[in-house]
Parts: structure tokens; sequence; C-alpha cells
């Protein structure tokens, strides 16, 4: 049990740490839980470009052309998830490629040397690495396509959501008739 002189001393200690203080270091920090990047809170992880993403949501937004706030909020979310479906995809890939390297006897000691070693042998694999290490070794393609399939369904549902919008402002404004035929 904790005495009231520890209890004390490790208030005296935790005021001393005041954690990161400017908005580099914070961003630094805040990153400090991403693995694999699939429950990333940010749109754009460390090995992606912010370029890319940009070009892609372009494209993505233009070929949606959300009217009003709640479109735009459903065209974000589609453009958000399906970039994450394109980035489990290519954990998927780096994952089997990690896990198939030459020179090997088994892909966790593979993971092990290539983690320990600062340079970094296989740059390309970080993705799948990251993967392996985070779901340690158990069943790690059988979790990413569960991850895989939760994307899918809130992507497809959102899909769904901005087509019955679309369908019923149509309706509204009177532009399709389609039962007074």
């Amino acid at each position: 049990m904790t005495s009231e002189s520890q209890i004390l001393a490790n208030r005296r200690n935790a005021l001393k740490s005041t954690g990161p203080r400017t908005n580099e270091g914070k961003a630094a920090v805040s990153q400090n839980a991403v693995q694999h990047g699939l429950l990333a809170r940010r749109d754009v992880i460390s090995s992606e470009s912010q370029a890319d993403f940009d070009h892609y949501r372009d494209q993505i937004l233009a070929e949606l052309d959300p009217a009003g706030p709640m479109e735009s909020m459903l065209a974000e979310r589609i453009v958000t998830l399906s970039w994450r479906l394109k980035r489990v995809c290519r954990i998927q890939n780096q994952t089997i490629d990690a896990l198939n390297a030459p020179n090997t006897s088994s892909p966790l000691s593979k993971l092990i040397q290539s983690l320990s070693n600062p340079s970094n042998p296989a740059p390309e694999l970080a993705l799948g690495r990251l993967a392996i290490k985070d779901f340690s070794s158990a069943r790690v393609l059988e979790r990413l396509l569960m991850y895989e399939r939760r994307i899918e369904h809130s992507l497809y549902k959102t899909i769904l959501e901005l087509q019955r919008l679309n369908l019923i402002k149509k309706l509204n404004t009177g532009s399709e008739m389609p039962f007074n035929q």
C-alpha cells in the first residue's frame, strides 16, 4: 500500500512534469500512440503524403458535388473512409510482404530484427511491420480483414445516405417525378 509521504512525493513530482510546450512538440507527442493508422483520428498519417490526400479529396468532392452542410459532411466522410480503405489495402500488402520477407527463419524474427535495427532495411514495409507488431503476430491478416470490412461497411452506408439525401432533394424540387407518369 502506498504511504502518505509517497503520495505527496508523487504529487510534487507530477507538478514538475509539464509535457511538450511548443506546437511542434505537441504535434509529435500526439502521434505517440499511432501504430498502423487504421484507427487514427487524422486523415493523413506520417507515412502518407498530405498532397496526395488533398488531390484525392479534391477529386472525390468534385465528383460528389455536395450541396449544403449535410451533403458536405457526408462527402467528407466518404473521402476519409475511402482513404482509409486504400490504407488498409496497402497495409495488407505490406504485411504479406513482411511475413514472406526472404532470409528469415520466421516472420517474427525478421520483424524483431528490423524493429531493433535503426537503419530499417526495408522502409517500404514499415506499415506492414507496424501492423504485425501492433497485432502481436496473432492472426494479423484476419484482423486486417476485419478492419477492412468495418471501413467498407461504413463507407457504403455513408454513400447510401448521401444518395438518399440527393433523391429526397430531387423529389422535393420536382425535377423528377417518377410516380406521376
